[in-house]
């Protein structure tokens, strides 16, 4: 009996183990310095929104997506004047086909805040189904690597630019 009931608790225990969490939000990293996107962001709280309701579509997009891939990376998103938005993907590993394409086609639905003189840009960082955090401190997306391949540095909001089409 009393091996039964240790079994019982060793179960119990195992059911009541954290659950992996679909995606994880380290934090937003800002890849233009403070003073364009001060000049750019017409309203902070309307810029807030926006990352909160774009944390919310990757979230049902990876659950969507029913892959379990445990991965870290980026979310990289552009925002321009006339409320257009861009996303790029930058994970540590290859990311699974479908997750990929259901996170890139459902943040591309949020609609995006305004901004005034140019492209603001910048990253989720993110994990999903419980990844450790990417050690790389900011994001470059394989389209920015091959916009920048002739090695001049670029200021990101005109590579935004140069890769906006691609």
């Amino acid at each position: 009996m009393r091996s039964l009931f240790l079994s019982f608790l060793i179960l119990l225990g195992a059911a009541s183990t954290h659950a992996a969490e679909p995606i994880t939000h380290f934090n937003v990293v800002l890849l233009q310095p403070s003073p364009i996107m001060e000049k750019r962001v017409a309203n902070i709280d309307a810029m807030a929104d926006y990352i909160k309701a774009v944390q919310a579509a990757a979230r049902e997009a990876v659950v969507a997506s029913g892959a379990t891939q445990a991965v870290g990376g980026f979310i990289v998103l552009a925002v321009k004047p006339g409320q257009k938005s861009k996303v790029w993907l930058d994970f540590d590993t290859l990311l699974d086909l479908e997750m990929r394409k259901q996170i890139s086609n459902s943040v591309k639905t949020i609609p995006p805040f305004d901004v005034t003189e140019g492209p603001v840009v910048f990253a989720l960082k993110v994990s999903t189904w419980d990844a450790k955090e990417s050690k790389r401190m900011a994001p470059s997306p394989v389209e920015w690597k091959k916009a920048t391949r002739n090695g001049k540095p670029i200021e990101v909001g005109r590579l935004v630019e140069k890769v906006w089409n691609d």
